[in-house]
C-alpha cells in the first residue's frame, strides 16, 4: 500500500489524520517537487505537513484551509499530474487600491485570512458588547505602505502581518488594528479601559495583542500568528 492514491478520511487541519493516509499525502506533496514540503513522510500530521497542504491549496484556493478530504478538490489536485496554475485575483482589477485605512469594514474584514477574520468579528462583538464602538482602523495594508510606517518609526518591521498575502497577490492579512471610533489612539482610549478590554478579549481567542509587548507597545494591535512566524509568513506571502 505504499503507493496508494486513496485515503480514507481527512488530512491536514482538524482531520482525523490516520497514520497511513497522513504518509500518502506526504509521499504525494513531495512527489510534487514544487516546493511543498511536508516533513519526513512518517505519518504525523504536524506543522509542516499541514503548511504543505496548505501552500499546495495556494495554487487553486483563494482561501486554502489546510485540509484534504477524501474526494475533494484538493484530493483531486494532488493526484492530478497536471501542472497547476496559480488562480486569477477573485476580485476586479484596482480593487485592492487606495488608502486601506479608508475601507469600508466590511471590505478590511475581507482582507483578513479566513480563519483569522473569524476571531476578528468574535472579538469586535465581545467589545461592542462591553459597551465599547470598535472600528477596525487597518487590516491589510500593502509593503509599501509598511515601509512608509517604518520610516516614520511607527512600527519596528519593514514586513509585517498585517502585508500577509496570498501568491496570487489577493490580501490575507494575519494583523488588525482596532480603535474605538470615539477615541482612536488619545488618551481617552486608556482611561475609558479601551485598551485593557481589548487584549483580554483578545486573549480569550488565543490572539496576540500588542499590548504586551514591552520595547513597543502598540495598543490597537491583534495578530493571529506569532512574531516567530513573520519569516514563513514572507515566504507564503511570495515576497
Amino acid at each position: 500500500m505504499a503507493n496508494q492514491k486513496v485515503i480514507s478520511a481527512s488530512v491536514g487541519k482538524s482531520g482525523k489524520n490516520l497514520r497511513q493516509d497522513v504518509e500518502t499525502v506526504q509521499r504525494l506533496l513531495k512527489e510534487k517537487k514544487e516546493g511543498y514540503d511536508p516533513g519526513p513522510t512518517d505519518g504525523f500530521c504536524g506543522v509542516r505537513t499541514i503548511a504543505a497542504i496548505a501552500l499546495f491549496q495556494r495554487k487553486f484556493l483563494h482561501h486554502p484551509d489546510g485540509l484534504i478530504k477524501p474526494g475533494g478538490t484538493t484530493w483531486q489536485r494532488l493526484v492530478s499530474t497536471q501542472r497547476l496554475i496559480p488562480p486569477s485575483p477573485p476580485v476586479v482589477s484596482g480593487y485592492w487600491t487606495g488608502a486601506p485605512e479608508r475601507w469600508s469594514q466590511d471590505k478590511k474584514l475581507e482582507s483578513l485570512n479566513v480563519d483569522f477574520r473569524g476571531n476578528v468579528k468574535k472579538l469586535v462583538a465581545a467589545l461592542e458588547k462591553r459597551g465599547f464602538k470598535p472600528k477596525i482602523y487597518y487590516g491589510w495594508r500593502s509593503v509599501a505602505i509598511q515601509l512608509e510606517l517604518f520610516k516614520k518609526k511607527v512600527s519596528l518591521v519593514k514586513f509585517s502581518f498585517h502585508n500577509a498575502q496570498q501568491v496570487d497577490g489577493t490580501p490575507n492579512s494575519y494583523a488588525a488594528d482596532i480603535i474605538d471610533e470615539r477615541w482612536a489612539w488619545t488618551a481617552a482610549a486608556e482611561s475609558n479601559g479601551f485598551w485593557k478590554a481589548l487584549g483580554e478579549e483578545a486573549k480569550k481567542l488565543g490572539l496576540i495583542w500588542g499590548g504586551d509587548w514591552v520595547e513597543f507597545r502598540d495598543w490597537a494591535h491583534v495578530q493571529g500568528r506569532r512574531n516567530n512566524e513573520l519569516a514563513d509568513v514572507k515566504r507564503e506571502s511570495g515576497l
